[in-house]
This record gives structure tokens, C-alpha cells and sequence, in this order.
């Protein structure tokens, strides 16, 4: 589908004719590839005598355009135009062997994994679906509260995009005026004293009517904060320049402890009233910020808990 995609992506008309000589196929095989355009949720225009048009212009994503915008020459990248998920390939990529620091983006995944089992659909052309593969040869001792970091990394981007008030809800949400643009989803591959990491970002860019109908809590995107939308491909480049930085943080030894202000200053759970759900236990208490682990400090009447990420949900009371 990316093919004729790419042809429409200047949101002009296009006759099948034209489409099928500059794809080397057939009619028939045109509108074949423009049904599967429509079933994947993309609005192609029909006019008899003129020819196919998306509504608006967009801008693929590519290599080419990710190494422009400054995506480092020593990361590998891959771009399957649709796949179920983008951790699930990086992590088969490891598997056979391949290389670290690597990136992983589509256009389309079907089935990406948030925390607590729950499915993150990206849209078509939408949105910023990424995996980023980094290896610490010191073994996962050192990547203590690297998801919390990594969060920073998104909430920095954000702000430099133009969101004046981003905001991180433990233990890997992004927010924006308590509704939620960004999730975070860490894997480990651990081989003996060797860890890979294997970092998932979902980042609603443009979302699609499908993914309002589907989502149950309040969200947002870049879309209705900026006056007008990001290329996608600079926006994750920053990202992979952040989490490059970061992981060579962690690999030197010095953790979360190094950005733990920068956390605390994008807490929106900062010395807030929270109830805490942990399968079917519940707690009530205050949020006092991290610790250099990653753990929620919970003020109780008993004192201070220590929450771990996980199967943990914490709500503003």
C-alpha cells in the first residue's frame, strides 16, 4: 500500500492510468490496492474523468527523511508500512542477531501492546508508532527507572514542539491538561550479563474518529495543541536523539538519579491526593514524587510505600 500511497500523498488527482503506469501494474491491480487503502481506514476520493486524491497532502515516513532531520548514521532503521507491532520486531531483529541502537516505525500497527494487557492502535499515516533498541552491556542492573526517563525525553520534545505543559503521570504516561498523548512501554531481552532494551513509544499525532470510539479515558493529540501538525519524521528523530543521550546516561552508571529534577518539575502527581489499584487491592494516600529507582514514594497513615511499576494503576482522587 505504500506505493500508491506515496503517489497520492500530494493530495492531487491521480488518473489509474497514470497510477498504474508509474507502479507497473494493471488497473484492475490499482483499484485492488486503493480498496485496501479504504478498508485501512484512508478516505480516497473517486471522480469519473479526473482520477483518485487523498483529501490532504501527508508526508510518509522514511529513512531518507528520519537521517535528514538527524537520526544518527550508527542507528539501524526499519520502516514496514503496517505491522501488528513495532516491539515485536525489533525484538525478532534481536533475536537474529541484528545489530543495536536500531528504530523501528510504521505507518500502521494493529495490535501494540500498552501496560496491563490494553491494544494501542495507531491509524494509518497518523500518528508516531516507534521501537528503539539499545544494549547495556553492564546487564539490567543499570536500567533502573529508564522508563521514567525516557518519559522525560518525550515531555522535553513536546515542549520544544510548542506544548507549553506537558506533563508525566507515574509510571509511563504522557499528559496534557490530564488528558493522555503518550504511552510507554519498556521490554527487556536479557542474555546472560548482556540486557537489550527494547523501547515502545505511541504518540497521538492526528487520531482518527476509529481510535476516539475506542480509547477510555481522555486523550489528545498534537493536532488540537499545535496550529499546525508536525512532520512526523522530525518529531521522532528528536525523540531518538533524546533516548540516544539518555541510554548513554544509564550505560555510564548514573540512572534515573540524573534526571530525577527534570521528572519531579513534569509530575503532575506531585503532592497530589491519589488512590492506587493493584489487581484488587486499593490504596489511598499523597504522591510525594520518585525515588532514584523509579518507585512512587505513596504517603500513607503507615508512612512512606514504595510502589513499583507493573500491574499498578494510580488515579488523581
Amino acid at each position: 500500500m505504500r506505493d500508491v500511497l506515496a503517489l497520492l500523498s500530494d493530495s492531487k488527482f491521480h488518473s489509474g492510468e497514470e497510477l498504474g503506469e508509474a507502479l507497473g501494474i494493471t488497473r484492475a491491480a490499482v483499484w485492488k490496492r486503493l480498496k485496501k487503502l479504504d478498508a485501512a481506514g484512508i478516505t480516497v476520493h473517486s471522480v469519473k474523468g479526473r482520477g483518485y486524491r487523498i483529501p490532504a497532502p501527508i508526508t510518509l515516513l522514511s529513512e531518507a527523511r528520519l537521517r535528514a532531520a538527524g537520526v544518527a548514521s550508527n542507528i539501524g532503521i526499519d520502516v514496514p508500512f503496517d505491522t501488528p507491532s513495532t516491539n515485536d520486531i525489533l525484538k525478532q531483529k534481536i533475536a537474529l542477531g541484528s545489530s543495536l541502537p536500531a528504530l523501528v516505525v510504521t505507518e500502521h500497527q494493529t495490535q501494540g501492546k500498552g501496560r496491563r494487557g490494553r491494544v494501542w492502535e495507531s491509524g494509518v499515516a497518523k500518528n508516531i508508532t516507534m521501537s528503539f533498541g539499545w544494549k547495556f552491556d553492564q546487564g539490567p542492573s543499570v536500567i533502573e527507572g529508564l522508563s521514567l526517563a525516557v518519559g522525560v525525553v518525550i515531555a522535553q520534545v513536546l515542549r520544544q514542539l510548542g506544548i507549553p505543559n506537558p506533563g508525566l503521570k507515574w509510571p509511563n504516561d504522557i499528559h496534557i491538561d490530564g488528558q493522555k498523548i503518550c504511552g510507554i512501554l519498556l521490554e527487556m531481552v536479557a542474555d546472560q550479563d548482556v540486557c537489550r532494551v527494547v523501547i515502545g513509544i505511541g504518540l497521538n499525532v492526528e487520531s482518527t474518529q476509529e481510535q476516539e470510539e475506542k480509547v477510555d479515558q481522555p486523550w489528545t493529540d498534537l493536532a488540537r495543541r499545535l496550529s499546525s501538525v508536525p512532520d512526523r519524521n522530525q518529531v521522532i528523530a528528536a525523540i531518538v536523539q533524546g533516548l540516544q543521550e539518555v541510554c548513554e546516561v544509564f550505560e555510564r552508571g548514573q540512572g534515573l538519579s540524573h534526571y530525577l529534577p527534570q521528572w519531579q518539575a513534569f509530575d503532575v502527581l506531585y503532592n497530589q491526593p491519589v488512590r492506587v489499584f493493584s489487581g484488587t487491592r486499593q490504596q489511598e494516600g499523597i504522591a510525594r514524587g520518585v525515588d532514584e529507582s523509579g518507585a512512587l514514594r505513596l504517603e500513607t497513615e503507615s508512612g512512606i510505600e514504595l510502589l513499583h511499576g507493573g500491574e499498578i494503576s494510580v488515579r488523581k482522587q
